[in-house]
């Protein structure tokens, strides 16, 4: 009796103690990256932020990734912990640098165009990793600024020539440590609630093995977006670069601002 009862002592403390220390190991369940614009501590999230998430392929700024577009990474143990002094290079968003068709595969997104191999005259930027801006501090929190990180000041962007890629793709894979995280709309949100997309001003071009289409913006981007105002098509959502729903005069604007625009014009590097 007494051994039954010690035994089944035994298994309740063991269930109630704390999961096994994992150092420093992110847990997918408890950890997550959100949406975020403007300034870091007042930050706009959610859908209104992913309004700004638009690229033009020279990372030229301007209504290229304004506000400070970026996401907040929060990253904890299996026991919620914080993970401090993750290194940035550990924090991705990850790309292949082209398409399958052009041989290239791996983790990372497979219809984003990053790659010098197909894209010579101007030569572009091989990017497989957009880094986070700094290690993670003692919450477990950086950021991961697309435009390109402002030393000392994470989550604040200051334009990186090397940052420069062309066409979209339905998911950007946000990678630590060999482990994709799940996007929150917010902070407040669930995991699985959100998945990083970054349009792109170069939307019909570069995907095929022809050599200098890709990471441009060409009257054929120009001529897509014409084509759309006011349409619902399947890549209606990719030309909606103001994030209001549809195609309209706005983004008209927004593209024509950026045609003729490649890796080397309008600012080299």
């Amino acid at each position: 009796m007494f051994r039954a009862t010690a035994q089944a002592l035994f298994l309740v403390v063991l269930t109630f103690l704390p999961k096994p220390a994992t150092c420093g190991i992110p847990d997918v369940s408890q950890s997550f990256y959100v949406p975020q614009r403007g300034p870091v501590g007042t930050p706009t999230e959610g859908a209104m932020a992913t309004t700004v998430f638009r690229v033009c392929p020279n990372n030229d700024g301007g209504t290229s990734l304004p506000f400070n577009a970026r996401i907040k990474v929060v990253l904890r143990d299996v026991n919620g912990i914080p993970l401090p002094d993750i290194s940035p290079a550990d924090i991705c968003v990850m790309f292949n640098g082209g398409t399958l068709d052009q041989g290239f595969s791996g983790i990372g997104a497979d219809s984003v165009i990053a790659n010098s191999t197909y894209n010579l005259d101007p030569l572009c930027p091989d990017v497989r990793c957009i880094p986070a801006d700094a290690p993670t501090d003692a919450n477990g929190v950086t950021y991961i600024t697309f435009a390109g990180a402002t030393p000392g000041s994470p989550g604040v962007a200051t334009r990186d020539p090397s940052r420069k890629w062309g066409h979209y793709d339905s998911v950007l894979p946000v990678n630590v440590l060999g482990f994709n995280l799940a996007g929150r709309l917010t902070t407040a949100s669930a995991n699985g609630t959100y998945v990083l997309r970054i349009k792109n001003f170069d939307t019909m071009e570069g995907l095929g093995i022809d050599v200098d289409e890709g990471t441009a913006v060409t009257t054929a981007d120009f001529s897509a977006v014409a084509r759309h105002v006011g349409v619902i098509s399947p890549i209606s959502y990719w030309l909606d670069f103001d994030g209001n729903g549809s195609v309209g005069p706005s983004d008209f604007n927004l593209v024509t601002a950026h045609l003729n625009h490649d890796c080397d014009t309008p600012n080299n590097p």
